[in-house]
């Protein structure tokens, strides 16, 4: 695209971000100190090509996902966090630890963003168990508090009557600490220590491995969604129905098919455009596996911010948890 296009494409984009109105070519005349005509064969020109598009005659011109596109391009790779903002989320993420932790990175991020945000962690199946406690909640029901890597921490209920002996559980207990497996490979090795173990033990092993699954959910944390309400977008009850579907369902399988562009920036990094709302997405170490970090708004993104703020996060993240 030549460069006078371009620049004009830019400041359209910049202008409606900014103020949520449709840019006249009046605007972006004064702007470059050329005269209108100049400016509307321009407009006409990329309304043509698909980066804009015009509601009515008389109305100004929008950006298109196509010139959405386009645009965000242009931040990627995008600019470094602020140190002074690497060492406030140093600060605030190195106190907490478990889910308190992921719940942190997700309220963290809303904040510099400005919008709604999602963690999600994977299923638990590749990270290794660290301990697992037992304890009697009644007569025929035992708690197991799994300790994955990562300082998660899982509840599994199993029933079991009667319930072990205090004695056994210490020495089921004694038993796990033995392995040190991932979460995947636990229920198999329990079905093969009961085999070997004295009966209450046994009867305590298997009760573990068939509620085993129990540990193994992805897990889901959300913050920002009142950044959403304070966009105009947010007075289309379509767009609020919409976010609240969106953040229920941050990765649904239905994304590569609906989305509009799917765009790979680099290999941490993507935005997803879709046809109310823009995402940024960002990988998360999660011990040995991988969670992500989405910040959604309006296809009206500030997207130099948010990139950075995805960036940041999960460039933090990885030098200090991983």
């Amino acid at each position: 695209m030549e460069e006078r296009k371009a620049r004009i494409l830019d400041m359209v984009i910049d202008s409606y971000i900014d103020a949520a109105r449709a840019v006249p070519s009046a605007a972006i005349a004064a702007q470059l100190g050329v005269s209108s005509a100049t400016v509307r064969h321009e407009l006409s020109a990329l309304e043509e090509e698909g980066y804009l598009h015009q509601p009515h005659t008389s109305a100004g011109r929008l950006p298109t996902l196509k010139g959405y596109r386009l645009y965000a391009r242009k931040f990627i790779p995008p600019q470094r966090l602020p140190e002074s903002q690497k060492q406030y989320l140093l600060g605030r993420l190195q106190s907490v630890h478990g889910e308190a932790l992921w719940q942190q990175v997700a309220s963290l991020s809303a904040q510099m963003s400005g919008y709604a945000v999602v963690v999600s962690l994977p299923a638990d199946d590749s990270l290794m168990t660290l301990e697992v406690h037992l304890s009697a909640l009644s007569s025929s029901r035992l708690l197991a508090m799994v300790v994955l890597e990562t300082g998660l921490i899982r509840q599994v209920m199993l029933e079991l009557d009667p319930t072990p002996s205090d004695a056994t559980l210490r020495e089921a207990e004694s038993s796990l600490r033995q392995l040190a497996l991932s979460v995947r490979d636990m229920p198999i090795a329990l079905e093969d220590i009961a085999k070997r173990a004295e009966a209450d033990v046994a009867r305590t092993f298997r009760a573990l491995a068939s509620s085993w699954q129990a540990v193994q959910p992805p897990r889901i944390f959300t913050e920002g969604l009142k950044n959403l309400l304070t966009e105009p977008e947010s007075s289309d009850p379509n767009f609020v129905r919409s976010a609240f579907e969106r953040l229920e369902q941050p990765t649904r399988d239905s994304d590569t098919s609906q989305a509009v562009s799917n765009v790979d920036l680099e290999q941490a990094l993507a935005i997803i455009l879709e046809e109310a709302f823009a995402l940024v997405s960002a990988r998360l170490a999660v011990g040995t596996g991988q969670g992500e970090l989405l910040l959604l708004g309006p296809t009206r993104m500030r997207y130099p911010d948010a990139l950075m703020v995805a960036q940041g996060m999960s460039e933090t993240v990885a030098n200090t948890f991983s």
